[in-house]
């Protein structure tokens, strides 16, 4: 089983010393004997510290120690040239060693040890990727250190979120009874804005075994999404070109989520659609009011007052926009239509120029360039 965590978590490698155990070394394990080239062994640096200050020089290295600097790093790195053989003595010293790793890892997490909860469940499910317990702790275990710790660093979030999505999918599609998947599966996919996912979710979550307080929240959250939901549709239909069935699911939302910036912009996209122009340039004025700096609105803007032959106010949003967010071939061929609409060939063909440096094989500046000749040669 593949893990997106993998890279985050590679870093604490340094968290372990090595020690190397001779092939003749008497660990007292009836089922499994040493290589003959002997084996390098992790163990967890603070453990060995607390163990040479408390004990004995000869009970320092123990069984124990071993086993969970074994485990630790398997779950740092899956991948470990000495991986098979890590594996082989673990369930040589327990036979249940899966049950003392969640055991473990759970009384990490209660400790508020979030990463060394995640790193011995990693390891449980790199010994056992069919291990349902493993999967779901784990996952949880993601996203709540994800939402204690990562709400400022934006990539790894996104890493510990899908790394939890992916798991707890995975996790149903070998037992499709796990109503706490469903529960925080939902919350994935509304975060994603993915609304119709989240209300089959919880819908299924609300069918299976939970605590009454969790279907209680379910219940009110569905109430929510079903907005979300026709909002989601609304703006499927509208980026898809069929406006005339996405504007009236958008316009029943507008009397109540008067500051949502992006249910205005996708009413303002369905108007410019149907050449409703002075509708368009309606909301996405509401759009900048809420958002000044949305600089798709402000290209959407240009491009409306360009429809109505408003070629000067186009203009001057698709510079505010270069303003913004610099140039690109969509606004700089935008510039170079209205003026080749002005009857300023001159400056038509600069920001084609402009646009063809950019990316010379881009198919609308190419389309451009060709109408600028047209005129030009006529």
């Amino acid at each position: 089983m593949k893990f997106l965590i993998d890279d985050y978590l590679l870093k604490k490698t340094e968290d372990l010393s090595f020690v190397e155990l001779k092939h003749d070394t008497e660990l007292n394990i009836k089922t499994y004997k040493l290589p003959s080239k002997g084996l390098d062994v992790p163990i967890i640096t603070e453990e060995l510290a607390y163990n040479i200050k408390t004990r004995k020089e000869d009970e320092v290295l123990t069984i124990n120690i071993i086993t969970r600097g074994m485990i630790y790093l398997l779950g740092v790195d899956p991948v470990f040239k000495y991986r098979d053989e890590y594996i082989k003595f673990l369930y040589a010293v327990d036979p249940k060693i899966e049950e003392y790793i969640l055991i473990e890892s759970l009384r990490f997490l209660e400790k508020f040890q979030f990463i060394e909860g995640i790193i011995f469940l990693k390891a449980l499910i790199s010994l056992n990727p069919y291990n349902i317990k493993a999967l779901l702790n784990y996952s949880l275990a993601l996203l709540e250190y994800r939402d204690k710790e990562l709400l400022n660093k934006n990539k790894t979030y996104t890493i510990f979120t899908n790394e939890a999505k992916d798991k707890l999918e995975a996790l149903l599609d070998m037992d499709n009874k796990q109503g706490l998947a469903y529960y925080y599966l939902g919350f994935i996919y509304k975060d994603n804005k993915e609304f119709n996912k989240a209300k089959i979710h919880w819908g299924k979550a609300l069918k299976l075994e939970l605590e009454e307080d969790l279907k209680e929240h379910i219940r009110g959250l569905l109430l929510q999404l079903e907005d979300m939901v026709q909002y989601e549709k609304g703006y499927e239909a509208i980026l898809e070109g069929r406006a005339r069935e996405g504007l009236p699911l958008l316009m029943e939302l507008e009397e109540r989520y008067k500051t949502w910036w992006n249910l205005m912009f996708f009413i303002g996209l369905g108007y410019r659609q149907l050449n409703a122009f002075p509708e368009a340039i309606k909301y996405f004025k509401k759009v900048l009011e809420l958002k000044s700096d949305q600089m798709d609105t402000i290209v959407e803007l240009g491009l409306s007052y360009g429809g109505m032959g408003r070629l000067e106010e186009a203009i001057e949003y698709f510079y505010k926009a270069i303003d913004l967010g610099g140039e690109n071939n969509e606004i700089l061929c935008n510039l170079a239509m209205s003026y080749l609409e002005l009857g300023d060939l001159e400056k038509s063909q600069i920001y084609v120029d402009r646009s063809l440096a950019i990316n010379p094989n881009d198919e609308i500046t190419i389309a451009c360039k060709k109408k600028i000749d047209e005129v030009k040669n006529h």
